[in-house]
């Protein structure tokens, strides 16, 4: 793939793999190369284009409607979290999901999709100010006092901790 579309296949240092503490224990991205930063926008279209051409239903590209039209121009699905997260999972044959979203879009995505299937964001400082609203104390707190009012846990439900 590399010679045609001057890309390189996914490293792993773009995979979540959501731990416990909601954080990923991938490494920090390699800086973008500059062959990337300073190309102009008709040239990134064009490898883009080349690149989903070359993987055509092994890759899977998720945007969020938050999103900028440039980077919906090349996803193969738009939609809410959910909404994208539901259609991975509906993908198998898609081995490579890239999920243009925030961390928790991409988590939930690579919860949901088959052990063969790597889910890639492709900013990995990308973060939701609501999400991280809350901290674990405060989440904890929430569940016990929903747990007070209600008695009966519906069956198999598990407690957060």
């Amino acid at each position: 793939m590399g010679e045609a579309t001057g890309l390189s296949p996914p490293s792993s240092n773009r995979i979540l793999h959501p731990s416990p503490t909601g954080r990923t224990d991938a490494p920090p991205p390699d800086p973008l190369p500059e062959r990337y930063a300073d190309a102009d926008p008709d040239e990134l279209s064009a490898r883009i284009a080349a690149a989903k051409e070359t993987l055509g239903e092994r890759l899977f590209v998720l945007g969020h409607h938050y999103q900028r039209d440039e980077v919906i121009a090349f996803a193969d699905a738009r939609g809410d979290s959910y909404k994208l997260s539901v259609l991975a999972q509906e993908r198998p044959e898609a081995e490579y999901i890239v999920f243009c979203g925030v961390h928790f879009m991409a988590e939930s995505a690579d919860i949901l999709t088959a052990d063969h299937q790597q889910v890639m964001l492709p900013d990995l400082d990308a973060g939701c100010s609501m999400a991280d609203m809350a901290d674990i104390d405060q989440v904890e707190e929430a569940w016990e006092s929903l747990e007070d009012v209600i008695d009966d846990r519906a069956p198999g439900a598990r407690s957060p901790t």
